[in-house]
C-alpha cells in the first residue's frame, strides 16, 4: 500500500491476565464444538476423510512417506502434510481411532480460534476480537469442520497466518527492524499450505488474491481525476496499480519468498513424480488441472448454488452479521482503506471469487474466510453498540437483526428437541421433512430436554438484552445458542446420526480387530466402509488366482486361497455366488448364505446411508 498504514486500535487493550482469560475462553468455546462432533455418531466414511486417512494409514504401514498408498489401492490425492502430522501419533499411540484421525484437524481449529482472537482484536480491539473468535467457532458449518479428517481446517490455518503476518509487512506495519521476521512468517505459512492441500496453487491465489486486492484499491483513486479523458485515465490506472503491486511485492519479499517455496518443494514433488510416475500425474490432473477446466475424463462438477449463497448458509449466524457490516460501512467505503472492513471483505472476496469461476465447488473450500466474515460481524455488532439509540434508522434495524439471531436460535431450540420428543405425535408435513434417527442413546435424550431450557432462557434474555442495548449480551446468547444447535444437527438431524452407520463401522471394527490379531484378511466390496482403517492395516483384495473379474469370483476360489479372514457385505456376497434361489410365495427369491464360505464371526445391521447398496457386514472365518 502507498506510504499511507492502518491505524492500530488499541481503545480496549489489556494486559496479559485479561488476554490469557480471553484465550481460555476462545480455547474453551472451540472446545465444546469439538466435544460436541466427537461424542456424536461416527462421519469417516464420509466427506472424502476414507481416502485422506487412508493416506495416513497406507504411511505407517508401508513406510512410505512420500507416496503412499490407500485402502483403495491408488496413491493420497492430498499433499502429505496431513499424514506427517498424524501418521506419528499412530505409530507412538497404536490407536486408530476417530479422534486420532482427527487429530489435525483438532489441533488446528484450537490455534485458529485463538488467531481469529488476536487478528481482531489488532484491527479493531479486544471486545471485537473475542467475539469474532466465538462466532467463528460456533457458525453452523464448524460442527462439521472442526472434527473431520480433511485438510481443509490445516489449509485455513496457513492462510489466515499468512494474512497475519502480511498484515504487519503492508497494513499494520511492524517496526522496520522486525519485518523480516513476518516475512519469514508469510513465506513459511506459505509453503507448509502448499504441502497441505492444492499443491501451492490455492493458498497462492487465495492469499495473494486478498493482498492484490487490498493493496491495489485501498489507498484510493484520487490522482485519475487529473486525467484528462477516458484513455489517459486508463493509463494513469494502470501505472498506479502496477506502482502499489511492486510496492507490496517487495514489502513481503515476493522473490526470495517464492525461491525458497521452490527450493523446498520441488525436490518433493519431483521424488513424488519420479515415483509415482504417470499415475501420480494423472493424481495432479484430477486435484488441479481438471478443477481449474471442469474438462477431461469424468469431470468434476460444482453445486447449483454458487460460493456468495453458500457462504450466507454455512456461515450462519455471523454471516447475518457480516451483511449488517456491508450496510454499516455502504458501499463507498467498501474498498478504500479508511473503512473497518476494508481488509476483512478484500479476503472474503479473494476466497469466493475464485471459487466462483472453478468446477467441483463445495462449501468446505469457503472455510478459509470464516475468521474475515467473524470480523466482519464482531464489528458490526460493536458499531451498532458504539452508534446507539440516537443513530439512524439502518442502526435501530440492525438493533433488531442482531436480536433476531438469537431469538430463532432460542425458538429452534425449543421447537426442535420437543418434535423429537413427542415424535409419534407430530404431522406428517412435519415427520416427512424431520426424520427420526434409528437409535437415539439416553443421554442424548437428556440434553434435548435440558435445551429446551436453554432455549427459553436465551430466547428471553434475548429480548430484554435487546431493549436494553446491550448487544454484546445479545451476540453471547447467539454463541451459546448456537451450541445447541450444532448438538441438535450432529447429534439428531444429520444423515449420520439419523442412519448411525459409521457408528456400526466402529463396532464391527471393535468386536472383529481382537479375533483377526496379526493373521491376514480379504477384504471384498467394503473397501468405503472405513473399518480397515480402525485396524491400522489393510486386508488384501479378494482376488483368486486366475479370476481377475469380480464377477467370475467363487465361493470355492476364495476358499482355496490360503487367506484365513474375509470381510465383506451383502453385496460381496451376491458377487461371491453365497446364494441360493428358493420359491416364496410362487416367487423366486435370492436367499444371501454367507455360512457358505465359512463360520460368521461378525454382523452388523445393513448400512443403509449408501443407497442400501451393501447391506450387512461379515467377518467370516474361512473353511
Amino acid at each position: 500500500m502507498d506510504q499511507q498504514q492502518l491505524k492500530l486500535d488499541t481503545s480496549d487493550s489489556t494486559g496479559p491476565v485479561r488476554t490469557f482469560l480471553d484465550v481460555v475462553l476462545v480455547l474453551l468455546v472451540v472446545a465444546i464444538v469439538i466435544s460436541i462432533a466427537a461424542t456424536g455418531p461416527s462421519t469417516t466414511y464420509a466427506y472424502a476423510q476414507l481416502q485422506q486417512i487412508g493416506a495416513v494409514v497406507g504411511s505407517v504401514e508401508s513406510g512410505n512417506w512420500l507416496l503412499p498408498r490407500d485402502q483403495f489401492g491408488g496413491l493420497a490425492i492430498k499433499p502429505q502434510l496431513y499424514a506427517w502430522l498424524d501418521g506419528p501419533v499412530l505409530m507412538l499411540t497404536g490407536i486408530y481411532n476417530d479422534f486420532t484421525f482427527r487429530l489435525p484437524t483438532v489441533l488446528a481449529s484450537l490455534v485458529l480460534g485463538v488467531l481469529v482472537y488476536f487478528l481482531g482484536r489488532r484491527w479493531y480491539g479486544r471486545r471485537v476480537g473475542l467475539l469474532a473468535a466465538c462466532l467463528w467457532a460456533t457458525a453452523q458449518h464448524m460442527g462439521k469442520m472442526t472434527y473431520v479428517a480433511v485438510t481443509d481446517m490445516l489449509l485455513s490455518l496457513w492462510i489466515l497466518l499468512a494474512i497475519m503476518c502480511a498484515d504487519r509487512l503492508l497494513f499494520h506495519r511492524a517496526p522496520r527492524n522486525q519485518r523480516w521476521k513476518w516475512a519469514v512468517g508469510l513465506w513459511a505459512a506459505m509453503i507448509i499450505g502448499a504441502a497441505t492441500k492444492g499443491w501451492g496453487i490455492a493458498n497462492l491465489i487465495l492469499v495473494g488474491g486478498a493482498l492484490a486486492l487490498a493493496t491495489a484499491v485501498g489507498p484510493g483513486f484520487k490522482a485519475l481525476r487529473l486525467a484528462d479523458d477516458f484513455g489517459t485515465a486508463v493509463v494513469l490506472l494502470f501505472r498506479l496499480v502496477l506502482r502499489r503491486w511492486r510496492k507490496a511485492l517487495k514489502a513481503t519479499r515476493f522473490g526470495w519468498g517464492i525461491l525458497a517455496m521452490v527450493v523446498v518443494l520441488t525436490p518433493i514433488w519431483a521424488g513424488m513424480f519420479i515415483q509415482g510416475g504417470e499415475e501420480f500425474a494423472g493424481v495432479f490432473n484430477r486435484d488441479v488441472f481438471q478443477r481449474i477446466t471442469g474438462s477431461g475424463e469424468r469431470p468434476p462438477h460444482s453445486r447449483s448454488t454458487g460460493p456468495a449463497l453458500n457462504l450466507l448458509y454455512y456461515a450462519l449466524p455471523m454471516s447475518v452479521f457480516m451483511v449488517g457490516a456491508l450496510l454499516l460501512a455502504g458501499p463507498r467505503k467498501w474498498f478504500t482503506a479508511r473503512s473497518s472492513i476494508f481488509l476483512p471483505l478484500c479476503w472474503i472476496l479473494a476466497v469466493t471469487v475464485p471459487f466462483s469461476l472453478t468446477h467441483a465447488f463445495r462449501p468446505d473450500y469457503l472455510l478459509p474466510c470464516y475468521a474475515a466474515v467473524a470480523l466482519m460481524g464482531a464489528w458490526a455488532i460493536e458499531e451498532v453498540l458504539r452508534r446507539g439509540k440516537s443513530g439512524n434508522q439502518l442502526t435501530q434495524i440492525l438493533r433488531h437483526v442482531i436480536a433476531a439471531a438469537p431469538v430463532v436460535i432460542g425458538v429452534g431450540l425449543i421447537l426442535l428437541p420437543l418434535i423429537y420428543l413427542f415424535y409419534d405425535y407430530m404431522p406428517s408435513f412435519i415427520t416427512k421433512n424431520i426424520k427420526m434417527p434409528s437409535a437415539v442413546p439416553a443421554p442424548t435424550w437428556w440434553v434435548l430436554c435440558s435445551l429446551i431450557g436453554l432455549g427459553v432462557v436465551v430466547l428471553a434474555l434475548a429480548v430484554r438484552w435487546s431493549l436494553q442495548w446491550r448487544l454484546r449480551r445479545v451476540a453471547a446468547l447467539a454463541v451459546v445458542g448456537m451450541l445447541g444447535v450444532i448438538f441438535i444437527d450432529r447429534h439428531m438431524f444429520s444423515r449420520h446420526a439419523r442412519t448411525r452407520d459409521g457408528q456400526k463401522m466402529v463396532a464391527f471394527a471393535r468386536e472383529a480387530k481382537p479375533l483377526l490379531g496379526n493373521d491376514e484378511f480379504a477384504v471384498l466390496s467394503t473397501h468405503k466402509l472405513a473399518v480397515e482403517l480402525y485396524f491400522g492395516r489393510f486386508g488384501q483384495w479378494a482376488q483368486p488366482h486366475g479370476t481377475p473379474d469380480p464377477k467370475r469370483w467363487t465361493v470355492d476360489s476364495l476358499n482355496n486361497s490360503g487367506i484365513p479372514w474375509l470381510i465383506t457385505c451383502d453385496h460381496g456376497l451376491i458377487e461371491l455366488g453365497a446364494t441360493e434361489i428358493i420359491e416364496q410365495d410362487g416367487k423366486k427369491v435370492e436367499i444371501l448364505k454367507p455360512g457358505n464360505l465359512g463360520r460368521v464371526e461378525v454382523c452388523t445391521d445393513p448400512i443403509i446411508s449408501q443407497k442400501q447398496k451393501w447391506g450387512k457386514m461379515y467377518l467370516i472365518r474361512l473353511r
